[in-house]
């Protein structure tokens, strides 16, 4: 019988290294998508969550920079009387101190005034997919790209939504290839602090 090889410390260090990245990033968008259904969107959140140059793209507007990102957020969900997001395990690509991240997402959006359970609720429900990168900070991780891709939508848009950011639409299967920059549903100009 051989006796086990002890493991060379410096590589059991550097797995145990890059575990713990992998593990704060996967926490990193389970804190921001769990926080969107609180509806919190102040300073020290949003200091928690993305760096200085952060740059959001969703189909309801865009923004650059951590100052604003609060109010910015807050716009787009005062929408909803309340909201349940959803999203799947978070797919990490590790780079040193940078990182590509992905994961899906359901979010179903309940009208303001709309009866609580058991009755039915008045909604508007999303599919689609967060893409993002973030990198290391000496806080820790945060995003600095963020974008949502929608894939399917149902029910009630809210009222004031007229246009949305077609580049944010996968539109596979369509007929049309040839897409127009924004379609009807809500063209919010991008905010810039």
């Amino acid at each position: 019988m051989t006796r086990p090889q002890a493991a060379d410390p410096a590589a059991l260090a550097a797995g145990i290294a890059r575990l713990t990245d992998l593990a704060e990033l996967q926490k990193l968008a389970g804190r921001y998508l769990a926080s969107l259904d609180e509806g919190e969107f102040g300073e020290a959140w949003a200091k928690s969550l993305f760096t200085e140059d952060i740059e959001m793209t969703f189909p309801v507007g865009s923004h650059r920079g951590v100052t604003g990102v609060g109010g910015f957020t807050t716009e787009i969900m005062a929408r909803w009387g309340r909201t349940h997001h959803h999203g799947s395990d978070c797919s990490v690509d590790l780079d040193g101190d940078r990182a590509g991240l992905s994961w899906s997402l359901i979010a179903s959006h309940v009208h303001h005034g709309s009866p609580v359970p058991p009755d039915p609720s008045e909604y508007f429900q999303l599919g689609g997919r967060f893409t993002g990168t973030a990198r290391r900070t000496p806080d820790g991780w945060r995003f600095d790209r963020l974008r949502l891709r929608i894939v399917w939508t149902t029910g009630a848009v809210p009222r004031g939504v007229t246009q949305v950011d077609a580049t944010t639409l996968d539109t596979r299967g369509n007929a049309s290839a040839n897409t127009p920059a924004t379609t009807p549903a809500n063209n919010a100009a991008t905010k810039e602090n």
